[in-house]
């Protein structure tokens, strides 16, 4: 047996961490870059906090407030110009994964040659960037200690996941209190995507005992918490579980990959602009099935982690029961997709990085099946 298994630097975890960020961060220089999306921060007040909290640090704030759901690389590129031109010392993402996505990436490539452009289409990177900070405030992607960074290209309708070493974030700061105000529906499109990281990355080609015992504890605290979260979003051990099981989740597939679900997420995403998790929610089941007969005991304790019997099949049915307990669309036609759009997606995943990690080799023909199933 032989793997290697990486870590992110730090974690800080637990209700009230955020109150920490400027003590932690203020030996890293004056002036930071604060990337989040373009309006929930304000609404909650989280904005305004994590800016007193700096401020009372002597750490000055550049706000660049613009990030879209699955960000765009002109929307990273702005990013840059704009920590360039004010000579950041660091970059602290707040949000969801799209602007930690967005926070990583300047922060990783601001003062390296070349642009975002030709990182995305596949350029190294070959040194340290400014250190990046993740404030995740939904439980779910994971992006807060992996080393990958997902963007997407507006002119060809394609998302892409960059990764490199130097894209681990320096810091995160988790703090279960900053999901207390999301909505159900994002409580249970972020959990679900959760779950399907640990899912992909327990049954990856892959994984090895240090993943897989990730992945299932992640996979038992999204059991035992989603719904309660999703019932009542004011539930602090259930959104403290939610919390834990994302970061849990991301240290698994950062080190295991994933699956064809998130090969053929990418393009659902990018083409119909559908959530990353709603993505997820519909495509795992179908997924599952196609792979269940390479790894039949995998999924037997997939299953048995999710409360059911230890049976393969029951896991497809217990990830099912939880989408529509939370009403979560199960099928494409649900989100707008038309019929005779999925050959293109298959082919816009076949090549995906993530199809390697998928236990059952698929081919561009298998990929159409999946999806004619999902329908």
């Amino acid at each position: 047996m032989r793997f290697e298994f990486c870590l992110s630097h730090k974690i800080v975890f637990g209700k009230g961490a955020i109150g920490e960020l400027g003590v932690r961060v203020r030996e890293l220089g004056k002036r930071a870059l604060l990337v989040s999306g373009r309006s929930a921060m304000r609404k909650t007040g989280t904005l305004e906090k994590v800016i007193a909290l700096l401020r009372n640090c002597q750490i000055e704030t550049e706000l660049y407030d613009k990030v879209e759901p699955d960000p765009s690389l002109e929307t990273v590129e702005k990013g840059i110009r704009l920590a360039k031109e004010r000579k950041c010392d660091m970059v602290i993402g707040l949000g969801g994964g799209s602007a930690l996505d967005c926070a990583k990436i300047i922060a990783g490539i601001v003062w390296q040659e070349g642009s975002i452009w030709e990182y995305y289409e596949g350029r190294e990177i070959e040194r340290e960037g400014i250190p990046f900070i993740a404030l995740p405030t939904t439980s779910g992607t994971g992006t807060e200690v992996t080393s990958n960074s997902v963007l997407r290209n507006l002119q060809d309708k394609a998302k892409k996941s960059l990764r490199s070493r130097y894209l681990t974030p320096y810091l995160a700061l988790v703090d279960p209190e900053l999901t207390l105000s999301l909505p159900p529906e994002v409580t249970g499109y972020s959990g679900i995507d959760a779950l399907t990281h640990a899912i992909e990355s327990y049954v990856s080609n892959a994984a090895n005992p240090i993943t897989e015992t990730l992945a299932i504890y992640s996979i038992e605290l999204v059991a035992g918490n989603i719904m309660k979260a999703f019932c009542n979003g004011e539930d602090i051990d259930a959104r403290e579980n939610m919390s834990l099981a994302s970061i849990v989740a991301g240290m698994s597939f950062a080190n295991s990959g994933l699956g064809a679900a998130h090969a053929l997420a990418h393009p659902l995403g990018a083409k119909f602009g559908v959530s990353h998790g709603v993505a997820c929610g519909i495509l795992l089941p179908y997924v599952m099935e196609f792979n269940i007969g390479t790894q039949e005991e995998k999924y037997a304790q997939v299953a048995f982690a999710l409360g059911k019997e230890k049976k393969g099949a029951m896991a497809v049915e217990a990830v099912r029961n939880l989408l529509q307990k939370m009403k979560m669309p199960e099928h494409l036609s649900d989100v707008g997709v038309e019929r005779g759009c999925i050959p293109g997606m298959a082919e816009d995943a076949k090549d995906a990085a993530s199809l390697r990690g998928n236990p059952r080799p698929a081919t561009e023909e298998e990929l159409i099946d999946i999806l004619t199933s999902a329908y």
